[in-house]
């Protein structure tokens, strides 16, 4: 997930294979990496994440917009 300092998060999400394969951050922001992410458990509760996930694994990286939520 992507933070910007003070503690919010932006809109991005980066699925990634290597931490070398995250995109440049956002100014003021910085990739940081959700412990309690479980792909299993994120494609069963979201389905469409898949195609995310194959492109992902072909490429490398997949960026999504996600709804922002603040913290």
């Amino acid at each position: 997930m992507e933070w910007l300092n003070r503690g919010r998060r932006t809109d991005r999400v980066a699925y990634v294979l290597d931490e070398w394969d995250l995109p440049v951050p956002l100014p003021g922001a910085e990739w940081a990496r959700d412990s309690k992410f479980n792909a299993v458990e994120e494609l069963q509760a979201n389905p469409a994440l898949e195609d995310t996930f194959r492109d992902a694994i072909a490429k490398g990286v997949a960026v999504v917009t996600v709804k922002s939520t603040t913290i």
